[in-house]
């Protein structure tokens, strides 16, 4: 309690003393939800800064310090594996998508011979930045994460382009062939 108390007035000396006396009792726990090490490591941290920005606030009436910090912990945890899994089902659901689109743009591409107007024309319909990643991914062979790198923009935005993109040529040459 002290020792919290003292954290929560901006002591630092109290802060690392808080840190060596609680940090693997802490660590165990968020392993045990997050089931791998290096997001219970990342976790720990973001754990520890929550107590310190939240220590004025403790109260004996929150349960033992080592009970209230295991509840910041824990929820931190539950919060992180929320972002993964939803994260996860976003790429499994760009993934399954782009799969589909990739096998109706490969029969489109036997079929480019006769459409080449059309298909020029619906890309000129399409974003700047999306038709270009759409030629570079599709004709030229990138990656998404290669796009990410080149356009200096985040994954989530170059798949979010290229996905819209893919979509809107599909409608554009049904629309016009």
């Amino acid at each position: 309690m002290v020792l919290l108390e003292q954290v929560g007035r901006g002591d630092t000396a109290a802060f690392r003393a808080l840190y060596n006396q609680t940090s693997g009792q802490l660590f165990a726990v968020l392993l045990r939800i997050l089931k791998q090490e290096s997001l219970a490591e990342d976790a720990l941290q973001e754990s520890f800064m929550r107590v310190w920005n939240s220590a004025s606030r403790y109260s004996e009436e929150l349960g033992r310090p080592l009970t209230w910090m295991t509840s910041i912990a824990r929820y931190h945890a539950l919060d992180v594996l929320r972002a993964n899994n939803a994260s996860a089902r976003r790429d499994s659901h760009y993934a399954a998508e782009t799969d589909r689109l990739q096998e109706l743009n490969q029969r489109s591409i036997l079929l480019e011979l006769e459409h080449t107007d059309v298909l020029s024309r619906c890309l000129d319909r399409i974003d700047e930045d999306a038709r270009n990643c759409v030629i570079r991914a599709y004709c030229e062979g990138y990656t998404h994460e290669e796009l990410s790198n080149l356009n200096g923009t985040p994954l989530g935005t170059v798949k979010s382009w290229i996905r819209r993109a893919l979509l809107s040529l599909r409608g554009c040459i049904d629309e016009l062939s």
